[in-house]
């Protein structure tokens, strides 16, 4: 009898497991939104950049424009998506270019709100919480594999 309780409930708990690790709440890998809004953003500029209130006031008003930029555009990469997904390459190389372009337009912008030498002081911010997220060569994957060494 004891047995038979034991077996039960060890199956109970195997099988509990395997459906929580069934739920899925959203689709791996797609934000529905933006982690920060361009509010929170500013906020977090300004203290670490120090920025007056008119400028973290610009500062937010040119991130919300980034924002619905970036939401117009992914909408069209969307409409885009099924034509090119034969050319990856191709697409994945549009998309750096109008990354970087946006990214070029953005900071000009960004550095006549703020100026030249805190413009310097985000740039060293932001390259350091870059390489923090991506973890540099501390974890495995694509970015951070070095190609094979030919002779």
């Amino acid at each position: 009898m004891k047995r038979l309780a034991l077996m039960t409930l060890a199956a109970l708990l195997t099988m509990s497991f395997s459906l929580m690790a069934q739920q899925n709440t959203g689709r791996q890998g797609q934000r529905t939104e933006m982690r920060w809004t361009a509010k929170e953003r500013s906020e977090k500029m300004a203290k670490q950049l120090n920025l007056s209130d008119e400028q973290k006031a610009k500062v937010e008003a040119l991130f919300e424009k980034q924002d619905a930029k970036r939401k117009e555009m992914m909408a069209k990469q969307m409409e885009k998506r099924d034509e090119m997904t034969q050319d990856r390459e191709a697409r994945r190389k549009e998309m750096m270019e109008m990354r970087n372009q946006a990214v070029a337009e953005n900071d000009a912008e960004l550095e006549t709100i703020i100026g030249k030498e805190k413009m310097d002081e985000w740039k060293k911010v932001r390259d350091e919480q870059q390489k923090t997220m991506r973890g540099d060569a501390k974890r495995p994957g694509r970015r951070n594999m070095q190609a094979p060494q030919t002779k």
